[in-house]
């Protein structure tokens, strides 16, 4: 009797295909049979893994972060400088790749926080945790780099990590309708040139152009 394909790689294939339909059409303009077509599985292999299209989508954002967060700690650990100047650079990487991209796909968690956020409760609780993850992430790396003096310490890691993420989300939207990385370029220079650094530093006079 021959074997079929092992299920975990059928899903894992499902999912990093979902990661790129969405980040191309949205969760809305995706339909099911455009899915089915792209991963060349049947309605009812489908069904096997993922009892809706909505299941779907909140399990594409569980994988679309991990593949994420995967991939930047695989870049970071190649970098060299504190820990706020790794950070700086990663994120240089990540617009660079950004502008050589065909397009630009930008944070799939974002897209999708704008398109379907309030759609359910279900899309509603997979973005808030994801959300709440990046940003206790982004907390820790700045606990790192407030104890090595590179950032301010007068606002909490916390606060410092939700003022990062909300910044980003809005350039990213702006990146979109722009069709350009510069709203990245922009946020990148405001936080790490005047918002983060310690007042002790000095700052730079404000020209975000």
């Amino acid at each position: 009797m021959t074997k079929g394909r092992p299920l975990t790689h059928s899903r894992e294939k499902l999912l990093d295909k979902g990661i790129e339909l969405f980040h191309q059409h949205g969760y809305h303009g995706t339909s099911l049979s455009a899915i089915l077509e792209a991963c060349q599985v049947s309605k009812g292999s489908f069904y096997n893994f993922f009892s809706s299209k909505e299941e779907y989508a909140v399990e594409i954002l569980a994988h679309y972060q991990a593949l994420e967060i995967d991939r930047w700690n695989q870049e970071f650990a190649q970098l060299q400088g504190t820990h706020a100047e790794k950070i700086r650079r990663a994120i240089l990487l990540s617009i660079e790749q950004h502008d050589q991209a065909s397009e630009n796909l930008g944070c799939l968690i974002a897209h999708l926080s704008g398109e379907i956020g309030n759609a359910s409760s279900g899309f509603r609780n997979a973005i808030r945790r994801a959300t709440q993850r990046v940003i206790e992430l982004i907390a820790e790396d700045m606990r790192i780099c407030q104890l090595e003096g590179s950032v301010r310490q007068d606002l909490p890691a916390e606060t410092l990590a939700i003022l990062i993420w909300d910044n980003w989300q809005g350039a990213l939207l702006r990146m979109k309708v722009e069709n350009t990385t510069q709203p990245l370029q922009q946020s990148l220079s405001l936080l790490w040139d005047y918002v983060l650094p310690p007042a002790s530093k000095g700052t730079k006079d404000i020209q975000i152009s």
